[in-house]
């Protein structure tokens, strides 16, 4: 996803959230700051820890059920939710790699007309074959392979960066300067080899965008030591990130979760999420011994992922997406069961026909599997219904 296109998205975030806010509950069964509190914001301008995405507001719900009552997770919360968002972190950045959007993209490359013409003319003039084998053929062949790159980046398609290559010699290369997550493949014309590409959907600007919609947490990248600069991250000075754990940057307490992503052409871009400290304890959960969350633990990641699981709902009430087209999403980057339902009535969810009852929070037997369950009212003020909507999350205990 260009960084364009999540920028402009999030110029309107945050009129729909407040406008959202009235129509949609919080999560039901989230707790205080397990459930959102105000956002991720860190110290502010130049401070340690940038503003970084759009929680809930504080929500209070009904106990936890007895499955999900334990000892406090205490201590162990900032854990407990770092790991839950650095998962769906890293689910945004392979989704990237693999997911539908992408592959569809490589079938364009591959399949590009003018792009395999032009790949084929420059290689027939290589051998010294084909007509006008001179300096100014050797050229315009040359070009059309740019023209035909350049189409391809600046077309429908959610290409940021496309390089083309022939016998190991670049042709091509085309986009932006900070890209993540490339692919590529080889491109045949009347089944001979005459190429190759790397291509990426995603730039590092993209990437920060998705997370700070979906997730809501800082985080800054590296490459070697080196901070990539981009608007959004989190300045973190000499401080080595660790790949899990906690960190103290400029006096300021997180807990980090790192992870690699691939650099483009090559090389591996260190991507580090930082919680700060104190989220999801106190704000009407209690405080567990030790700080943290009076919740256990099971509770404080069912919680998480409805968090999450609304912040996404509001992104596809922005883009006018499906339901099932959020159903699907959700559960690929949370790994939860989705559900949407108007009373009994089910409209979308990730097994037909679903559990037969759902409660609003707590536990469900469902194919033998236990499951943690959060909820939220779906409705918005664009699509008022009499009987609310609800969105239900499954998460496997």
């Amino acid at each position: 996803m260009r960084g364009l296109d999540v920028t402009r998205g999030l110029a309107g975030l945050a009129t729909t959230l407040l406008a959202l806010a009235a129509a949609a509950p919080g999560v039901a069964g989230g707790v205080g700051g397990v459930a959102g509190g105000r956002g991720v914001v860190g110290g502010g301008a130049g401070g340690p820890a940038a503003q970084a995405g759009t929680g809930s507001p504080p929500v209070s719900g009904p106990p936890p059920s007895p499955s999900l009552v334990g000892p406090p997770c205490a201590a162990a919360t900032a854990q407990t939710l770092v790991s839950i968002d650095g998962n769906v972190a890293e689910r945004i950045y392979r989704d990237e790699l693999v997911g539908s959007g992408t592959i569809a993209d490589q079938h364009q490359v591959e399949e590009n007309g003018p792009l395999l013409k032009a790949l084929a003319r420059v290689s027939a003039l290589a051998k010294g074959k084909g007509s006008g084998t001179g300096a100014r053929a050797v050229k315009e062949a040359a070009n059309a392979v740019t023209e035909a790159v350049h189409g391809l980046v600046y077309s429908h398609t959610h290409i940021v960066r496309l390089r083309v290559l022939q016998g190991g010699r670049l042709l091509a290369d085309i986009g932006g300067p900070y890209i993540i997550a490339p692919v590529g493949g080889s491109l045949h014309y009347h089944g001979r080899v005459v190429g190759t590409y790397l291509l990426s959907v995603q730039d590092d600007l993209g990437f920060v965008g998705l997370e700070r919609r979906l997730v809501g947490v800082p985080l800054i990248l590296h490459v070697g030591a080196v901070r990539v600069p981009l608007q959004g991250t989190t300045r973190t000075g000499s401080v080595a990130i660790p790949d899990s754990g906690p960190v103290v940057i400029r006096g300021a307490r997180f807990q980090a979760y790192s992870f690699d992503a691939k650099a483009f052409p090559t090389g591996v871009v260190r991507i580090s999420l930082l919680l700060p400290a104190g989220r999801g304890s106190g704000a009407g959960d209690g405080s567990g011994a030790g700080g943290g969350s009076a919740l256990s633990c099971a509770a404080v990641k069912v919680a998480e992922v409805g968090r999450i699981a609304r912040l996404i709902w509001l992104r596809f009430v922005l883009d006018g997406s499906s339901d099932g087209s959020f159903v699907t999403f959700t559960q690929s980057h949370t790994g939860a069961l989705t559900y949407l339902r108007e009373g009994l009535r089910q409209i979308a969810g990730s097994t037909e026909p679903g559990p037969p009852a759902l409660p609003e929070s707590g536990t469900v037997r469902y194919r033998g599997t236990t499951y943690g369950v959060t909820s939220f009212i779906a409705q918005t003020p664009a699509k008022p219904t009499r009987v609310p909507v609800r969105v239900y999350e499954l998460v496997v205990l």
